[in-house]
């Protein structure tokens, strides 16, 4: 979500279950809530180059805080109260959505925008994987990129061989490599990577799950991205994607992607 179009909404119930924006949201394990939505929020700035703006509701705690969070990962409250009451009344009118992957979701109109690559579909590995790929997130999150990304491939790498290279665990590794390649800004590799794993996900999941939806939508906001010569070079490709996996809003993203290329064959 870009921070200048709509608040990102926070609710944590009274049971201690989080959604944001309409999607369930579980923090990884040993982190408290508190903090895996901080750095979720730090993350989608970060990927975004845009500071996020936020509205939390703790239904547990009794209490509402509009944040603000940097794409340096400092973050400062805001002092609107109309802006904290209307994001409360926001979030009281949310329709709580059943959690999990293999859930049914209705079709989803996502918006010709940046990827939401931070908010990734999250599936609870076996040990010794978990730990690994709780200690690549924190690597990543530190800003050491290039080290998070090598160990990430060797995680993918054992996974792939242990479990094939569509099964739930080795996508939920390569979506954190996707994210790792978003924030390197290498983002030729990261639409390999999102393309795959929407193809994955469609293939499991259907081409409406919001899963698959985020996926394509993480490709697309790849190619946008890429230098003339590689969104040239690559536009059949994510063309093709649009195409082969019809999410809502597919339509008008071609017609972005279509306008995009006659640009960019103007401009030679």
């Amino acid at each position: 979500m870009n921070a200048t179009d709509a608040m990102v909404q926070v609710r944590i119930t009274t049971d201690g279950t989080c959604f944001i924006d309409d999607e369930f949201f579980a923090p990884p394990p040993g982190a408290s809530l508190n903090e895996a939505v901080l750095s979720h929020l730090q993350l989608e700035a970060a990927a975004l180059d845009t500071p996020v703006r936020a509205v939390i509701h703790d239904e547990q705690a009794r209490y509402t805080l509009a944040i603000q969070v940097n794409r340096d990962g400092t973050s400062q409250p805001l002092s609107d109260d109309s802006t904290k009451a209307q994001g409360a009344a926001q979030v009281d009118t949310q329709v709580t959505p059943p959690p999990g992957p293999s859930s049914t979701q209705p079709p989803v109109a996502l918006p010709w925008d940046e990827p939401l690559a931070p908010d990734r579909p999250y599936e609870p590995l076996p040990e010794p994987y978990r730990e690994r790929l709780e200690g690549i997130c924190v690597t990543a999150r530190e800003g050491r990129f290039p080290e998070a990304a090598t160990s990430a491939d060797a995680l993918i790498s054992e996974l792939t061989t242990a479990y094939g290279p569509t099964h739930l665990y080795t996508l939920a590794a390569g979506s954190v490599r996707g994210d790792i390649a978003w924030l390197m800004r290498d983002d030729r590799y990261a639409l390999q990577i999102w393309t795959f794993i929407a193809r994955a996900w469609n293939n499991l999941l259907g081409p409406t799950h919001k899963t698959t939806v985020r996926a394509v939508s993480n490709a697309v906001g790849c190619w946008r991205r890429l230098p003339r010569s590689q969104a040239l070079a690559d536009v059949e490709e994510i063309a093709s994607l649009l195409q082969d996996i019809p999410i809502p809003q597919a339509e008008t993203n071609l017609t972005a992607v279509r306008q995009r290329l006659r640009h960019l064959a103007a401009t030679r």
